[in-house]
Formats: C-alpha cells, sequence, structure tokens
C-alpha cells in the first residue's frame, strides 16, 4: 500500500525519569508507566521509532525497572528483548517471559499489563487494517477479521522471520526510504509474520455486554479502588472477556475501564482529602492509599480535573466537608 502521507520519524534520548516517563506514556497510549531503580551507572533512556501508518519499527532501551500498562489498541505489536528480565501480561496467571532475541506477539485487543529490567528491546508495529488484510490475502478472504496467533514459534519459523527482519530493517529504519520501498517492505515483513504465527480469523466469540454488565463493573471498580487492578481482574469479575469490556466501556461510558477506575480514585482522593485535618494527613499518604504511586503524575491528573492542587483542597478548612 502506498499512501502520500509523511514518515513517522522520532529519536528522543535523555536522563530524566519524568521525560521517559512521559515519553513511553505517549508511545504505550497509557496513564500507568512507572520507571525506578535505576542501573548502576545511573540513568538513560533512547527510543527511536520510523514507519508510517502500516508499520512503525521501533527500538528503546532504558536503563531503570520498568512496570506498567502498555494499550496496543487496534495495532498488532511484535517485539522481542536483548536481555533478560522483561515480562508482559503479567496480570494474568499465564505471563509471557520475553527471552532475548525470540519475538513474541503482544496480546490483542485489550490493555496489559508489563514488568521489565533495565534493558532494550525491538518491536515491529502493525496497523490493525494493514496486517489484518495481508492475513486476508493469505488465506484467500475476502474480507479482514481481527486476528489470533500461535503463541511460540518453532525453530523453522523463528529462523525464516528473523531472516525476513534482518533484511527488511534496514531499510524500513531508514527514515528517508522512498514510500514505494518501504511499501514493498511493509508488505514483506507483515507476510512473514502473517506466515510465522500461523496468523487466523480470532475464534473468539464476541458476547455482548450489556448495561447490566457495565453497571457491576464500575460498582466492582469502585469498591476495590484501592486495590492494584488490571483489565484482566475487572473483566473476570464481570464475566466477560477483557475486549469485550473495553469496547463496551468506549461504546457506552465513553472511556477505558482504566481510565473510569482513575477517576474514581481522584474521586476518593478528593472526598478523602475534604474530609481530613491537614495538621495529621499528608497528600501523599492519601494518593498512596488510592494506589497513585507516581506523585507528580497523580498531582497532574489532579489538576486537570478539578482545577486546583491536591494540596490546596487539603487546606480549604472552610470547603464544605463530604
Amino acid at each position: 500500500m502506498v499512501h502520500d502521507v509523511a514518515p513517522i520519524h522520532v529519536d528522543r534520548r535523555g536522563s530524566s525519569l519524568d521525560d521517559a516517563v512521559a515519553l513511553y506514556e505517549r508511545v504505550y497510549d497509557s496513564r500507568d508507566i512507572h520507571i525506578g531503580d535505576a542501573a548502576r551507572d545511573g540513568f538513560a533512556f533512547r527510543f527511536r521509532a520510523v514507519g508510517d501508518q502500516d508499520v512503525v519499527v521501533g527500538t528503546s532501551d532504558v536503563a531503570a525497572r520498568r512496570w506498567g500498562t502498555i494499550v496496543p489498541g487496534h495495532d498488532y505489536v511484535l517485539a522481542w528483548a536483548t536481555g533478560p528480565g522483561m515480562t508482559i501480561d503479567t496480570g494474568t496467571r499465564d505471563p509471557v517471559q520475553l527471552l532475548p532475541g525470540i519475538p513474541v506477539m503482544y496480546p490483542v485487543g485489550r490493555d496489559f499489563t508489563f514488568e521489565g529490567l533495565p534493558s532494550g528491546q525491538h518491536s515491529v508495529r502493525f496497523g490493525g487494517a494493514f496486517l489484518e488484510s495481508i492475513a486476508a490475502a493469505r488465506r484467500g478472504d475476502d474480507e479482514p477479521r481481527q486476528l489470533a496467533f500461535r503463541r511460540t514459534l518453532g525453530v523453522d519459523a523463528l529462523r525464516l522471520l528473523r531472516s525476513r527482519i534482518g533484511e527488511a530493517a534496514p531499510r524500513l529504519l531508514d527514515p528517508t526510504a522512498p514510500e514505494t520501498v518501504r511499501a514493498r517492505w511493509n508488505q514483506s515483513i507483515a507476510d512473514a509474520v502473517a506466515a510465522a504465527f500461523d496468523a487466523t480469523p480470532s475464534s473468539a466469540p464476541t458476547v455482548a455486554v450489556g448495561s447490566s454488565t457495565i453497571r457491576f463493573a464500575k460498582e466492582w471498580m469502585v469498591a476495590n479502588a484501592r486495590r492494584p487492578l488490571t483489565v484482566a481482574q475487572v473483566s473476570a469479575a464481570a464475566g466477560v472477556s477483557a475486549r469485550g469490556l473495553q469496547a463496551a466501556f468506549q461504546r457506552n461510558v465513553g472511556v477505558r475501564p482504566m481510565q473510569f477506575l482513575r477517576e474514581a480514585r481522584l474521586h476518593g482522593v478528593r472526598a478523602e482529602l475534604l474530609a481530613s485535618d491537614p495538621e495529621r494527613v499528608t497528600v501523599a499518604e492519601v494518593a498512596l492509599s488510592w494506589g497513585f504511586n507516581h506523585l507528580g503524575r497523580f498531582s497532574g491528573y489532579y489538576a486537570e480535573v478539578y482545577g486546583e492542587s491536591p494540596s490546596q483542597t487539603l487546606r480549604r478548612r472552610d470547603a464544605p466537608r463530604p
């Protein structure tokens, strides 16, 4: 596919934790990225991404432990680590260890959690419609559909995929590559991924999520708001798939489940601050008790919603108490 659009080219590096968090929250469309415990030589990060709306090839190095939530949206992501210590889907019973040099596909159609030690990672992000059309063409189908992937690769499939990535990467990482060249290698690497992971239409049934289920999920999150929660836990409690729950929230509530949870926690923090004695309680204590581990970002969320800092709320002795 050839498109008359400007290519994507991002190259960021630095030594600021806050800059790194802000960058990776944009990259992963998340408000739940944490970085700490820098490597012995000090903290540094670098992120590079080159591509277009069909395929973006990225490399990332973070000299610190990190954890949080990734939101792939409608994209499909192939990733592999350069060193040990990266785990994805940590909020489930069956987390996935990223072994150095062994590509895996990110979970499809849902948010998921991750943890990582200081290391690097490479990724190839495919636009959902693009990879689905490539997989449909391989199968001879007329209609592209959401895909499911084999979880692990056999020796031959891994060898062939590595070879194709090795051929495509220098071209795709070149921001000056002509559109026609980029389009050809986009299709080549997408075809290799679809073949290696046996990309087929998802067999998971689509279950309609009704208003009573959404109401239960909201009430359950509010009741458990002080606990660390994942989308997988919320959907399991509600008895629906994570994808179905997220789609229902987007359609009926206007936000993702984790955004709703954050707003519920902010409301809980505000109510507690208004009811507290500023001589006995600190903002940090209240925020941490409601699951906000990054106080700088918490303050930003709070000010965005309520138009004042949490410390201003705590000091308002004349404010009406809930």
